[in-house]
């Protein structure tokens, strides 16, 4: 079972036990793997559609010396069968005025995508005449070249179509704009990166950047 779903469950199972504790839900669209301030994958490897769910919880009286921020639990499926992703974590809310509002939120997410990608197989064969590749490639024999060929044209297609994360906990930092149509509804714009920063891990770090816009519904 890939670890998006595993992450779904245990989310949902947490928002069952809290329910008396609930504040907002919040469900909306994205465009996922985008460039925005040279942030992120640059080459919309995996440019596609996705659906994004969080669940904000009212601030516990232990935070509020700390700018009462409130916890949240959520995650993003992706339509076009790219990297999906759940976590939780802590979300600050900056009113504007009488309707406008601004959310900054940071945590700690769990990808089903790819960590990196392996170089093609014969490269590290013993038994693959390297040696003869680099001097002479024509004395390579036919199925050693299809070999090859293959290989090489899968690595290069999974190079330009899959996000190298390089670890499979990602720190989110995600950026809100509000605007409260009543008590109970707003509408939202909202920007995510996603990265390890080379703090979780030593390997590739392309990142993910997405934005897309939200219904939300707050319960009290």
């Amino acid at each position: 079972m890939k670890p998006f779903i595993l992450t779904v469950a245990f989310l949902l199972g947490l928002s069952s036990t809290a329910h008396a504790q609930l504040s907002e839900l919040r469900v909306g669209v994205t465009e996922h793997d985008v460039e925005i301030f040279g942030l992120g994958s640059d080459k919309g490897k995996e440019n596609s559609g996705a659906i994004n769910a969080e669940i904000l919880f009212d601030e516990p009286d232990f935070l509020k010396p700390f700018l009462s921020p409130q916890p949240w639990i959520g995650g993003t499926l992706n339509l076009g069968g790219r990297t999906s992703y759940g976590g939780a974590g802590l979300l600050f809310r900056q009113t504007l005025g009488e309707r406008f509002y601004g959310d900054w939120s940071t945590g700690l997410v769990v990808h089903d995508g790819t960590l990196e990608i392996d170089l093609p197989s014969f490269l590290t064969d013993p038994s693959f005449p390297l040696d003869v590749l680099i001097d002479d490639p024509d004395g390579l024999t036919l199925e050693q070249v299809r070999r090859a060929q293959i290989e090489n044209s899968e690595f290069e297609r999974r190079l330009n179509t899959e996000i190298e994360f390089g670890s499979r906990v990602l720190f989110r930092n995600a950026f809100t704009l509000g605007y409260r149509v009543s008590d109970a509804w707003a509408g939202e714009l909202f920007y995510e990166h996603l990265s390890h920063g080379k703090i979780l891990s030593s390997g590739p770090n392309e990142g993910l950047d997405a934005y897309g816009v939200r219904v939300a519904y707050r319960f009290d």
